[in-house]
């Protein structure tokens, strides 16, 4: 079966992976250059990681995610991803780590806990609360997002797939199959999937409030020269504090140290997207002060933007309509799912998977989608 694949990142990619795993031909549009190095897939790396609050569809869908990128790597001849496991605080009963503890519970996940004694042993570079405690866990870690965006359009190439690049599209056509480029020319299939993050609402103005652009900044830093070493040993790190949703991923194999702050983002026209402001990078840094020894001696790097599409409950946004499946409102939590979502996507949109199924899936609403 011919299916058309609307976006070059992550997961437009993964679902033509998947595609010609399955034995059908996919065709991938991107507006711009592949790689799109000005996607939101195009970056050092990506966390990937088990705790995920009280959200047990999620954690269980990180498991069989952690199997579809065995299952890419075999395929690629490569292996871009690092598991060196994840820490997340607690500072309060029910807070977020303390929700993730219960999920891991009730789905039979292992994990450690960690007084604030063990987690400054664990990172010499912070200092936490004396009455915090850690959630680690061992499996999990850091996708090389760019290196497997590059080694999937490699791959592609290597197999004989249709890759348009500078190839936007204007307009879906569900009832005929077909899309409408922005020189006017047309292109038709029994199947289209629609993978354009940030860029959805302007394909398809009726989920504007389900997938709303936003414009987000990280932070890259170089820590002191006495923490460089602890650094490089530590865990990747979620919702480190309860007020504010921050995040690190630690320099491994030659990446740098990445801090984000979830709250550190705004809507906004990804077409249009505000320039990196003068102090924009600190500011992201600033959120880390409190944990961090030694705050004022590391030393900013650099910021950068990226193009994100927020749903309001962080949940995936998903439609189908006659022989179109689209897939959106990814808040920053998808690319760990790359992989399993294109698996799952090609699936759908082949019709060996039920739409009603999938949608139930990915929204988070059930554990799994198979029997292994």
């Amino acid at each position: 079966m011919k299916v058309l694949v609307v976006g070059g990142g992550v997961i437009g990619l993964s679902t033509a992976w998947a595609l010609v795993r399955q034995g059908h031909d996919p065709v991938v549009f991107e507006q711009g250059p592949l790689p799109q190095t000005g996607g939101a897939s195009y970056d050092q790396h990506r966390l990937i990681r088990l705790p995920y609050a009280d959200q047990t569809g999620y954690c269980a869908m990180v498991v069989d995610a952690l199997k579809a990128w065995d299952r890419l790597w075999d395929d690629l001849g490569e292996r871009h991803y690092a598991e060196i496991g994840s820490l997340a605080l607690s500072t309060a009963e029910g807070d977020w780590a303390d929700l993730s503890r219960l999920t891991l519970d009730r789905l039979g996940l292992g994990y450690e806990t960690l007084d604030a004694r063990q987690i400054e042993e664990l990172c010499p570079f912070m200092t936490v609360p004396q009455d915090a405690w850690g959630l680690v866990n061992q499996r999990g870690g850091l996708l090389f997002a760019a290196r497997i965006v590059e080694a999937l359009v490699r791959y592609l190439q290597h197999r004989g797939v249709s890759l348009r690049s500078e190839s936007r599209i204007v307009s879906v056509d569900p009832g005929a199959g077909c899309l409408t480029l922005e020189d006017g020319s047309r292109e038709t299939a029994e199947a289209i999937v629609v993978t354009a993050g940030a860029w959805t609402a302007k394909l398809f103005p009726e989920l504007a409030r389900k997938a709303v652009p936003h414009r987000q900044v990280i932070a890259y830093l170089e820590p002191p020269e006495s923490q460089a070493e602890a650094w490089a040993r530590a865990p990747a790190m979620v919702h480190l504090l309860n007020d504010v949703d921050i995040y690190a991923a630690p320099p491994v194999d030659g990446t740098e140290l990445k801090f984000g702050a979830g709250e550190h983002r705004r809507p906004g026209d990804p077409d249009k997207l505000d320039p990196l402001g003068e102090n924009e990078a600190a500011e992201v840094a600033a959120a880390f002060r409190p944990l961090l020894r030694d705050f004022d001696d590391y030393k900013i790097l650099r910021g950068q933007v990226c193009p994100y599409a927020i749903s309001p409950d962080d949940r995936f946004v998903t439609e189908r309509n006659g022989g179109v499946t689209v897939i959106g409102g990814c808040s920053g939590h998808m690319f760990k799912f790359g992989a399993l979502m294109g698996e799952e996507l090609a699936k759908t949109a082949t019709g060996e998977r039920a739409y009603a199924d999938f949608r139930s899936w990915a929204e988070g609403r059930r554990e799994s989608l198979t029997e292994d």
